[in-house]
């Protein structure tokens, strides 16, 4: 016999309904199940390169990275996201996972972030190990080139223009340190009060 969860029990029938999506209104489809709007994998990747560079965006990514959140997951979150939306299809998300990846990479490196690449679990305990070895080689032995360029290139993303505005050139324009001071202001108003202080220093 299964066992349950009892705190999961009371979430079991919330789900969709297997077919459910089949009886909606043809009037009124999720956005998912119409054409998506992006077909190219260039063109696809220079607009999430752009929203991810949008203040706001860059932020929140940056808060995640230093709080330690493994980049694949960002990007799983950012391509689902854009999925959901309708901007590409499901073909189409797995090509973009690698490219997003490196563009998350790219901006970790101009932030000075050591960011997470995945999660220690799930990598097999067996390679694990070579893999890790085989980075501190490859890292060591790179050699003093533009990082960047090297991550366009290999997420194949080509750094010309873009509406007049270019990845690399966007990519020197981020202002690491005023970031990182906003994210640091934004925690310290959001830390709690301390228990033990005068009611007059909360």
């Amino acid at each position: 016999m299964i066992e349950i969860d009892p705190d999961a029990q009371e979430y079991l029938l919330q789900g969709p309904i297997p077919g459910q999506s089949l009886t909606n209104s043809k009037e009124a489809p999720y956005a998912w199940e119409q054409p998506p709007r992006y077909n190219s994998v260039k063109e696809a990747t220079e607009v999430i390169f752009f929203e991810m560079l949008k203040d706001e965006n860059l932020e929140t990514l940056s808060t995640m990275m230093m709080d330690g959140v493994p980049i694949t997951d960002i990007a799983q979150m950012l391509l689902t996201v854009g999925f959901q939306k309708g901007q590409w299809n499901a073909d189409l998300l797995v090509t973009l996972i690698e490219p997003t990846i490196y563009l998350l990479l790219a901006i970790s490196e101009r932030m000075g972030i050591d960011a997470e690449l995945d999660r220690p679990e799930d990598r097999d305990p067996a390679t694990a190990s070579d893999e890790e070895a085989e980075e501190d080689i490859e890292l060591n032995s790179r050699p003093n080139t533009s990082t960047k360029e090297e991550v366009f290139k290999a997420a194949n993303v080509n750094p010309a223009s873009v509406r007049g505005l270019e990845i690399q050139e966007r990519l020197e324009n981020i202002n690491p340190e005023e970031i990182k001071q906003s994210i640091l202001e934004k925690r310290k108003d959001d830390t709690p009060p301390s228990l033990l202080s005068r009611p007059e220093e909360n």
